[in-house]
């Protein structure tokens, strides 16, 4: 995939944050660590088991969600899941530009985006919210920094956007300026998004930890109510307590990372990089974690995911992908590979 630098609204790892957070430290007193076994929780769920919620970073200029990630929150065992989904992964909805990034402008709204992928998910998405960049800092400043342990030196320079970052390697706190900078840095991992992707889940990792920190009710409400009158998001307060009371009786569980499973791949034709889903392990992932409507059978039943003429895509579209899935343990001890 091209290696290419551009800014990344990434605001979505702390809302997530914000919103499972209130629910798991305050209200449930679990641990937001969890446990290294993350297969207590591959079992079959259905979507009255769980909440699901679709989280967007998005560039408001452009109308590009270059953070897309799905949040499954089980009501019945306290586990939670966090799967981030490549943006640029195919995806068909109508338009020339088939990239799952672009499915918000073409479909007309976060709330469109949210309908129509859980449509072709073949899960009950509850929830859906989108925002932009400009909250990051205070947010992060809010919580008076976050501990992250830098994976090597980051050193950036553009002055068109007058933008500088020089971040060295090694476990340090981040203030809100430190933070945005870790966030939007992408120019020197080798695997490109995948590993912008993986250090997204360090990041995040970080954060719910140090909220787990807080344990300040009133501070997490009001951060939470910042950041809904600042969203495109049909999530209102008393949709928040609600969840949070549920969640109360299940005592937490453990937290799971995941990036959607497939591979990358340019198109011969219109060499365009895109990222591959792969059918039959995204449709275990969704039966598994999400709360798949009826069966597996409901996963991109009319291939919106694939263009089925394009031998090399459907050919990753029909191989079993690993499914990489990391507890919170694992991410925080580095055990994720960020390259």
């Amino acid at each position: 995939m091209k290696n290419k630098f551009r800014i990344d609204f990434k605001i979505v790892l702390f809302i997530l944050t914000v919103m499972v957070c209130l629910s798991v430290v305050l209200f449930a007193g679990g641990s937001t660590q969890g446990n290294d076994d993350t297969t207590d929780t591959a079992i079959r769920t259905s979507e009255q088991e769980v909440c699901n919620f679709l989280l967007l970073g998005t560039d408001k200029a452009a109308g590009l969600s270059d953070v897309i990630m799905l949040v499954s929150v089980n009501l019945e065992n306290g586990s939670i899941n966090f799967m981030q989904i490549p943006r640029d992964t195919y995806f068909e909805c109508g338009a020339s530009y088939k990239k799952l990034n672009g499915a918000h402008k073409t479909l007309g709204g976060a709330k469109e985006f949210a309908a129509s992928l859980g449509e072709v998910l073949g899960i009950n998405i509850n929830y859906y919210l989108s925002l932009g960049l400009e909250t990051v800092q205070k947010m992060v400043d809010f919580v008076s920094g976050i501990e992250v342990d830098i994976p090597f030196d980051m050193d950036y320079e553009d002055k068109s956007q007058n933008l500088s970052i020089h971040l060295k390697a090694g476990n340090q706190v981040l203030d809100g300026k430190s933070a945005v900078e870790f966030l939007r840095y992408r120019a020197g991992y080798v695997t490109g998004d995948l590993g912008r992707i993986n250090a997204q889940k360090l990041f995040m990792n970080a954060y719910v930890k140090r909220i787990g920190q807080m344990g300040n009710p009133l501070a997490l409400y009001n951060l939470c109510k910042l950041v809904l009158t600042n969203s495109e998001t049909n999530i209102k307060e008393s949709d928040i307590f609600s969840l949070c009371l549920k969640y109360a009786k299940v005592k937490g569980g453990p937290v799971s990372y995941m990036t959607a499973p497939g591979e990358a791949i340019k198109d011969e034709n219109s060499a365009t990089w895109y990222y591959i889903l792969s059918n039959s392990s995204m449709a275990d992932l969704m039966n598994e974690r999400f709360g798949c409507r009826t069966d597996k059978k409901d996963f991109d039943k009319y291939n919106k995911f694939v263009d089925k003429n394009e031998k090399s895509l459907y050919d990753i579209y029909n191989k079993h992908c690993e499914i990489k899935i990391y507890s919170a343990d694992e991410v925080e001890n580095n055990e994720v590979n960020i390259n």
